[in-house]
């Protein structure tokens, strides 16, 4: 069953226009730079946590450098550290820590 998002990030400049959701089961990451958007399970979610700007490690999104910006980090995957730049980050990883795995 395809439930609705609990949250939408709007799509702004700091973001490249991208859209962010988080369901109830998973997170959904659109991006222009991979020309798709990731799926990531809540089961495979570590945790979320909001962060000043700067040197993100891992793969970026957006411009999350230079703005206040989420790390998602994940149990498995390729990319296991994630930055990126929701239109509020402190609502976006309080979502995706409300629904992360055990």
């Amino acid at each position: 069953m395809n439930r609705p998002p609990i949250y939408i990030s709007k799509r702004t400049g700091k973001n490249l226009w991208q859209e962010y959701r988080v369901y109830p089961d998973r997170l959904e990451l659109q991006s222009w730079f991979l020309f798709h958007t990731m799926v990531i399970p809540a089961d495979e979610i570590l945790g979320a946590e909001v962060r000043s700007p700067g040197i993100v490690g891992g793969i970026k999104l957006d411009n999350c450098n230079f703005c206040r910006h989420v790390r998602i980090r994940r149990k498995r995957g390729l990319f296991k550290n994630i930055g990126f730049t929701p239109d509020d980050p402190d609502r976006f990883a309080a979502c995706c820590n409300g629904i992360k795995g055990e």
